[in-house]
């Protein structure tokens, strides 16, 4: 318990932080149309991406998580192509990733938050993680050793 009453896990204060987010891009109670208003729909529908980005993020976290706790192992992949979105999240890259499994398979990933210390190249060698939240989906491991 907290000097001022129940302190919040990490979880629940960035999840009350997203949610208060959402609500302001999105134009809900008076700071929402305030900020709708002035600083327009392009303003907005920019920040909404940035926002669905971060929850992207979030999700491919909780599923790396959860496939390393289960041992779910990974696959390799090699980076097709690679672009940038013009996104940052805590100062590293939001990229869309093209990549060609080993057997073959040819994927598309798209808003795939990356490490700016381990940017992948086109031919380098990536890991990929089968999503177990959606099966058939696969979620960027980083890259491959």
């Amino acid at each position: 318990m907290g000097l001022f009453g129940n302190k919040k896990s990490q979880e629940e204060r960035t999840e009350d932080a997203m949610k208060k987010a959402e609500d302001l891009v999105g134009g809900k109670g008076v700071m929402g149309k305030v900020t709708k208003g002035f600083m327009g729909k392009e303003f907005t529908d920019q920040m909404s991406q940035g926002l669905q980005a971060g929850r992207d993020a979030q999700a491919a976290v909780a599923a790396n998580a959860a496939a390393a706790a289960s041992g779910i192992p990974g696959t390799k992949a090699t980076v097709t192509a690679l672009a940038d979105t013009g996104t940052m999240i805590n100062n590293d890259p939001v990229v869309n990733l093209s990549v060609t499994l080993e057997g073959g398979q040819s994927l598309q990933l798209d808003q795939i938050l990356v490490s700016k210390l381990q940017i992948p190249r086109v031919g380098d060698s990536v890991t990929l993680i089968p999503n177990p939240a959606q099966p058939g989906s696969y979620v960027y491991g980083g890259l491959a050793l």
